[in-house]
């Protein structure tokens, strides 16, 4: 076969524009954007289109779309991108079959992909994600948030004033006792499943937590299982990716609820009433507009690095539970696992650093017979890294000459080599002086349509063309997140080991020392109209 896709199709979410993690697809969430690289392996082609042909749930509604290719170098891969709506989708694996249609004939390309379904119980503040093989419950002990919050620009409804800022209620409380019911029963998720309504050039990004603490993570398997070992989610990666998800987009939904009534509070300790870890963690400020979603998610983001590397790319603790419980009868069904998990926040969390995270944890199987635990204290290291990344675009733009913005980008991995082609997600976000949020893709493909001059040469290129009402300086941010080039072939806890939708590039470090975050763009242009 000629034309591949080389790599699982990923999800990227409206609201931030980010890449999930590990690229699932989430339900709740209603509209993502479906991101596929096609690679040809052959000779080059002409006037090429690719299109989604069908998906094997029915509940996946894709725009229909048809993208076209006047030379298909060959090695060369293209980021092609579909919209499309999960709000009926049912959890699962699913299969995407994709066309490739060329002078010399069709080519389909089956895919599969993986979706799952968040939920929120009111009835004990906790929070689930659902797979075929079993559902994942969440409850949030303990957070880590700013010693001094601060306050949103907005009116709340607390009427919060930021010269009386240790007058605001601790985290996991429901800003005033009096609407304690009402809080128990909204949740920050519903943030996430009335869907994006679209960009808001006023959001003020104003979090009250920023990172999991102390949690209480249960598996219940579908069904009861014999034996040491269940099956892994989808038959692919371990279940602390879903503790991920579950960390992404909570924290996206309270800083959209925090944004919208001052509703923003992840639920503590089963209620409203928990008091949030007082760590002194630094706070994020940002602009307004544009660069709060793009804070939004790049705490999102810190949060699930950190989790990825607390719980180990090597082996989760899940496994690592299992593996020294083994059951003592032969007729014994595990019906649940629990993991009590502690995170110990000892160095910043530095994307594309090996920042390290501590991490105490009990694990115990319960049977239908019996109960089996384990306990370890251990230090991990987070394993996405750069050493090091490079920008270049213009200072300025003079729209009234027609000039167009190109930015180029370079990523080198832990070894000093060149990231290329479609080893990479690499998106700019241009932030206008007025609340603007706008996006564009870099790709390293060699298309005059993104000003990319060659292909496969490790700068990764876009271009943007402002118009005569984008006058003013604009701040621009470039996110490159790393792809899941697990294979088909690979056994399921080989694919495990392999971990892809974490941000690598570092505009955000997260410390515990007090004070503000550095929340850094990448550069300026100055937009000149006339």
């Amino acid at each position: 076969m000629a034309f591949v896709i080389p790599n699982r199709p990923f999800a990227t979410e409206p609201i931030t524009g980010l890449m999930l993690p590990d690229g699932i697809f989430e339900a709740s969430i209603g509209k993502q954007t479906i991101n596929t690289h096609v690679r040809n392996n052959g000779a080059a082609a002409a006037n090429v289109q690719v299109y989604v042909e069908s998906v094997s749930d029915p509940g996946i509604v894709v725009t229909p779309a048809t993208h076209f290719l006047a030379n298909a170098e060959s090695s060369v891969s293209h980021l092609f991108t579909w919209e499309a709506d999960f709000t009926a989708a049912t959890p699962g694996a699913h299969l995407i079959s994709f066309i490739v249609e060329t002078p010399g004939g069709d080519q389909r390309v089956i895919k599969k992909i993986f979706v799952t379904k968040l939920g929120y119980n009111p009835a004990d503040g906790t929070f689930s994600a659902t797979t075929p093989e079993g559902v994942m419950t969440l409850a949030i002990n303990d957070v880590v948030r700013p010693r001094d919050r601060g306050c949103c620009r907005r009116p709340r409804p607390d009427k919060c004033d930021c010269d009386h800022k240790d007058e605001q209620p601790a985290t996991g409380s429901s800003r005033g006792r009096d609407n304690q019911d009402d809080a128990k029963n909204k949740n920050v998720l519903d943030s996430l499943v009335k869907g994006f309504q679209g960009h808001d050039p006023n959001f003020e990004f104003c979090m009250p937590g920023y990172l999991l603490k102390d949690i209480k993570a249960t598996v219940t398997p579908t069904p009861a299982y014999p034996g040491q070992y269940d099956d892994l989610p989808y038959q692919d990666p371990w279940w602390k990716v879903l503790l991920c998800i579950l960390a992404v987009l909570l924290l996206i939904g309270a800083a959209i609820a925090e944004a919208v009534d001052g509703s923003g509070e992840v639920t503590v300790s089963g209620g409203a009433g928990g008091s949030g870890s007082d760590d002194d963690c630094c706070g994020v400020e940002a602009g307004g507009g544009g660069t709060s979603y793009v804070a939004a998610g790049l705490v999102a983001a810190a949060a699930a690095v950190a989790t990825a590397a607390a719980a180990s790319d090597v082996r989760d603790p899940f496994r690592k539970g299992a593996d020294n419980t083994a059951p003592a009868g032969a007729g014994e069904l595990t019906h649940k696992e629990e993991l009590d998990f502690t995170y110990k926040y000892i160095e910043p969390i530095e994307f594309g650093k090996p920042f390290k995270v501590g991490a105490e944890w009990k694990y115990t199987r319960h049977t239908n017979v019996s109960s089996y635990t384990h306990v370890v204290s251990e230090t991990n290291a987070n394993v996405h890294l750069l050493s090091k990344y490079e920008i270049n675009a213009p200072d300025t733009v003079l729209v009234y000459k027609r000039e167009q913005f190109v930015i180029e980008a370079r990523f080198f991995d832990a070894n000093d080599e060149l990231f290329r082609g479609d080893q990479l997600f690499v998106q700019c976000f241009l932030i206008g002086p007025n609340g603007e949020w706008r996006k564009l893709i870099l790709q390293d493909n060699g298309m005059p349509l993104n000003a990319d001059k060659k292909a496969n040469d490790g700068i990764y290129t876009g271009r943007h063309f402002f118009r005569t009402l984008d006058k003013g300086m604009w701040t621009y941010f470039v996110i490159a997140q790393d792809i899941n080039t697990a294979q088909p072939d690979m056994k399921p806890e080989e694919a495990a080991q392999i971990i892809g939708g974490m941000v690598l590039t570092n505009q955000l470090i997260i410390t515990f020392d007090g004070g503000e975050c550095a929340f850094v763009p990448d550069g300026h242009v100055n937009v000149i109209t006339t």
